[in-house]
C-alpha cells in the first residue's frame, strides 16, 4: 500500500535535530518512524521545501546523508485500496504500530488525532487524485486536505514529539518495547544470555565480537558487521548498527543506540548516535542525541546533571527558556558538527548543525557557528569550508559526496541568514 509521512507546522520548533533531515528520519527507540512504517508498504516523505529539493537533487544516485533506512518489507496486513498518512512527529513504538494496524483493519476512511494535530489518517484510492493535486500545487495544503476529508474520527492513542526534550524522553520510554519487537521479529540469534547478533544471510559472519566483553544486562542487539573490542561493558537495552566499531574498554549504558558505521570509545549512556558519527576516544557522553557526520574530539565531555540536582532548562535563544521535566539532559547536536579535544559541553546544550566547537561552548550554539573559545572570534563557516570537510569525511567511509549535499548546506545557511524557520526553537 502507499504510505505518506508528512511534516506539519510544529516540526521547525523541535530543535537542531530536524534542520537537516526529516523528522521521520530521527532515531527514537531502536529505529526511525520511516523504518517502522515500511512494514506497511512503500513510504513517501512530504517534507519542508529545502529537504524536498535535497531528495529530488539526490534522486537515485545515493541514499541521503543520514544513511540507508532499513526496509522491513511489508510484514503487516494491508489493503491496496487504502492510502495511509502518518504525522512525521509520531513516536515510533510498539503500541503505535498496533494502533496503526487497527486503523487499517477498520477498512474505511478514518482519522486519529493526537491533541489538535492529525496523528494518522486513512483515505481511499478514489481520493488519491485529489491528494496528488493538493500536494503538488502548494506546500502546506495537505493538513487542510486531511482535515476536510469526510471521515470518522476514531479513538486511539497516538503520541507525537512536541518539544526538543521529547526526543530523549520518548526514546527512553519506548526503547525496551522496540528492542523486544526486534527480537520477536526473528532477525536476531542469541549468542549468549542477553547478547543478540543479527542473522547473516551470507556464508561468513562478518562481525567480530571479542570474548572478553561483559553483558551486565540485556538485551544488546548487534547488527551485522559490528566490531566489538575486548573488555567492553554493556548495560542494555542497547543497539549497535551495522559496521560500527566499539573500541576496547568502552562502557555503553542503558538506552544507548549507535547507528551504522560509527566509532565509539569511552562512556556512553542513554544516547542516540545517528549513523556515520564518531566518538573515537575517551570522554563521557550521556542523555544526548547526536546527528550524522558528527565528530567528537578526544576528551569531549557532556554535563548531564546540574549541581543542584534540579530540572534542566534549555536556552535556545536569549529570549526563550524551555523548562524541561528532565533531571538528566546532555545535549541535542545537529548533523555535521565537530568538537575539538577537551571540549566541555554544559547541561541542556542545543548545538545547531555544522557547528565547530572547542573549549567551553555556551548552552545554545546557532547553526554554522565556529566557536573555538579563548581569544578566538566567533565566526560563521562558509558552505565551501563545510563541503570540503564533509567530502573528506564521506570519502573515509567510501561514500560519494554529491552536489545535492552542498546544495543542502547552501539552502540551510541561506535560511539561517534570513531567519527562515526551517529550524527554530525560539
Amino acid at each position: 500500500m502507499k504510505v505518506y509521512v508528512f511534516e506539519d507546522s510544529t516540526v521547525p520548533v523541535l530543535g537542531p535535530l530536524v534542520m537537516a533531515r526529516p523528522a521521520c528520519d530521527i532515531t527514537v527507540g531502536t529505529e526511525t518512524l520511516y523504518e517502522m512504517l515500511t512494514r506497511f508498504g512503500q513510504v513517501h516523505r512530504i517534507v519542508r521545501p529545502h529537504l524536498k529539493q535535497y531528495l529530488l537533487d539526490l534522486g537515485n544516485a545515493r541514499t541521503p546523508f543520514w544513511g540507508s533506512s532499513k526496509q522491513h518489507g511489508q510484514s503487516c496486513a494491508t489493503n491496496d485500496e487504502q492510502v495511509l498518512f502518518v504525522n512525521a512527529r509520531l513516536i515510533p513504538s510498539r503500541p503505535h504500530l498496533v494502533t496503526i494496524q487497527k486503523l487499517l483493519d477498520a477498512g474505511r476512511c478514518c482519522k486519529i488525532y493526537a491533541g489538535n494535530a492529525i496523528g494518522a489518517a486513512v483515505v481511499n484510492q478514489k481520493d488519491y487524485k485529489a491528494f496528488i493535486k493538493t500536494v503538488s500545487s502548494e506546500d502546506g495544503l495537505l493538513i487542510q486536505f486531511l482535515s476536510d476529508i469526510s471521515a470518522p474520527i476514531i479513538d486511539g492513542e497516538l503520541d507525537l514529539i512536541e518539544s526538543p526534550e521529547d526526543f530523549l524522553t520518548a526514546h527512553e520510554e519506548v526503547i525496551e518495547g522496540m528492542a523486544a519487537l526486534a527480537i520477536d521479529s526473528g532477525h536476531y540469534i542469541e549468542l549468549r544470555p542477553g547478547l543478540y547478533q543479527e542473522k547473516n544471510t551470507g556464508l561468513k559472519r562478518s562481525s567480530t565480537i571479542d570474548d572478553f566483553i561483559t553483558i551486565r544486562s540485556g538485551p544488546v542487539l548487534l547488527e551485522d558487521g559490528v566490531n566489538v573490542g575486548p573488555f567492553c561493558c554493556f548495560d542494555g537495552p542497547i543497539k549497535v548498527g551495522s559496521h560500527s566499531k566499539i573500541h576496547p574498554h568502552s562502557w555503553l549504558g542503558p538506552a544507548t543506540i549507535i547507528g551504522r558505521d560509527c566509532r565509539v570509545a569511552g562512556e556512553v549512556t542513554a544516547t542516540v548516535m545517528e549513523s556515520f558519527s564518531n566518538k573515537s576516544h575517551d570522554g563521557f557522553l550521556g542523555h544526548s542525541h547526536l546527528g550524522s557526520w558528527v565528530n567528537l574530539g578526544a576528551g569531549t565531555v557532556t554535563a548531564n546533571l546540574k549541581v543542584s540536582y534540579g530540572m534542566i532548562n534549555l536556552y535556545p535563544s536569549e529570549k526563550n527558556v524551555i523548562k524541561t521535566k528532565r533531571q538528566f539532559f546532555g545535549m541535542l547536536c545537529g548533523d555535521f558538527t565537530k568538537t575539538a579535544v577537551r571540549t566541555a559541553l554544559p547541561c541542556g546544550a542545543i548545538i545547531g548543525p555544522a557547528a565547530t566547537l572547542a573549549g567551553n561552548p555556551p548552552a545554545a550554539v546557532r547553526p554554522f557557528t565556529t566557536d573555538l573559545g579563548g581569544k578566538h572570534p566567533i565566526t560563521t563557516a562558509t558552505v565551501d569550508q563545510l563541503a570540503v570537510a564533509l567530502e573528506r569525511m564521506m570519502h573515509r567511509r567510501g561514500i560519494h559526496f554529491h552536489q545535492a549535499d552542498q546544495n543542502l548546506l547552501t539552502s540551510m545557511l541561506a535560511a539561517e541568514n534570513k531567519n527562515i524557520k526551517i529550524y527554530n526553537c525560539a
